[in-house]
């Protein structure tokens, strides 16, 4: 997308491009780019209005737009799933790739690296936002007390690292070099042990600042590197690099992965969905014994909106 003709009149004020920094147009990056095939893409899909939304939360321009709605409608059709996150990614993305290499890209993280990530029941992050949880006790015992005194639950802050690989989060000189690092990484290992690397190379970073505050609002802030408090006003692209580069410092060898994400499933979040469940079925049960045989007609609707309900019950965003 870099290279075409109108991208920097349309998309200069574009939402993803929020933390560029004046960091694109970089030479380095413009020689890497791999859009050369873009034109060769063509789909022809009736775009969800989710994907449409996201579109427009992305980029600003209708060419963009579209190119991006076209991949993640193809995604979609092939996952047999969506989440929000996807268009984060996909987005970065096709600033250096062509839409047949972003699909590739996109179908490797989401069988081998992500897997369960992108889904509309998450529970695959979940998991890995308590197994990170158990880490940084293990790594920063003061900082899981501090966010466990305060009810912050990895879930809610671990999101945007994770599932979204850090796009609006991570300016983009760090952000960069975050997604080479993660690819040739995680590609190679197939396993998204960087993630957690980063996670705690993040949090020794911005310890000081959360420790210092009991203020909720604040504690959050620094989880997402909000650049609007004073200590991120300054130098916060270097800040950023020096997360991400020593993020390698952490060795993670020595953790069963496997093992830690059943704990953190039995112990975290296994009550939580049987609960769930549970709510569903008696809701069910309550609804089933209000039909009348005269309202065969109406069976459909009232099986999908408890099934609504219990999705919404079993999210975890």
């Amino acid at each position: 997308m870099l290279r075409r003709v109108n991208f920097w009149k349309e998309e200069s004020e574009a939402p993803l491009l929020r933390l560029n920094h004046s960091f694109l147009p970089s030479e380095e990056i413009l020689q890497k780019i791999e859009d050369n095939d873009e034109i060769d893409f063509v789909t022809n899909f009736n775009h969800e209005r989710i994907i449409r939304l996201d579109a427009e939360r992305t980029f600003l321009g209708v060419n963009q737009r579209t190119t991006l709605m076209d991949v993640l409608s193809f995604l979609q059709n092939e996952f047999k799933s969506y989440h929000q996150a996807m268009s984060y990614v996909a987005g970065f993305l096709l600033l250096t790739h062509s839409p047949i290499k972003v699909i590739d890209i996109m179908r490797q993280l989401h069988r081998k690296i992500l897997v369960g990530y992108w889904t509309e029941e998450p529970i695959a992050f979940a998991t890995d936002a308590y197994v990170f949880d158990y880490l940084l006790a293990d790594f920063y015992p003061d900082i899981h007390q501090h966010l466990s005194k305060s009810f912050i639950l990895p879930e809610t802050y671990a999101q945007k690292w994770f599932t979204t690989l850090c796009v609006n989060v991570l300016p983009f000189k760090a952000l960069f070099l975050f997604f080479e690092i993660f690819r040739t990484q995680s590609l190679l290992t197939s396993s998204n042990t960087f993630l957690f690397q980063f996670a705690l190379s993040l949090m020794k970073h911005i310890r000081e600042g959360i420790l210092q505050t009991k203020n909720i609002a604040v504690i959050y802030q620094h989880l997402r590197l909000d650049s609007s408090l004073p200590q991120f006003n300054t130098k916060f692209d270097e800040l950023t690099v020096s997360i991400v580069e020593e993020a390698k410092d952490y060795d993670l060898t020595s953790y069963d992965f496997v093992k830690l994400r059943e704990k953190a499933f039995n112990e975290k979040l296994r009550s939580r969905l049987e609960a769930a469940k549970r709510a569903h079925d008696e809701k069910k049960n309550d609804q089933t014994s209000c039909i009348t045989s005269s309202s065969s007609d109406d069976d459909d609707d009232t099986d999908d909106e408890t099934l609504a309900s219990h999705m919404e019950q079993l999210r975890i965003e």
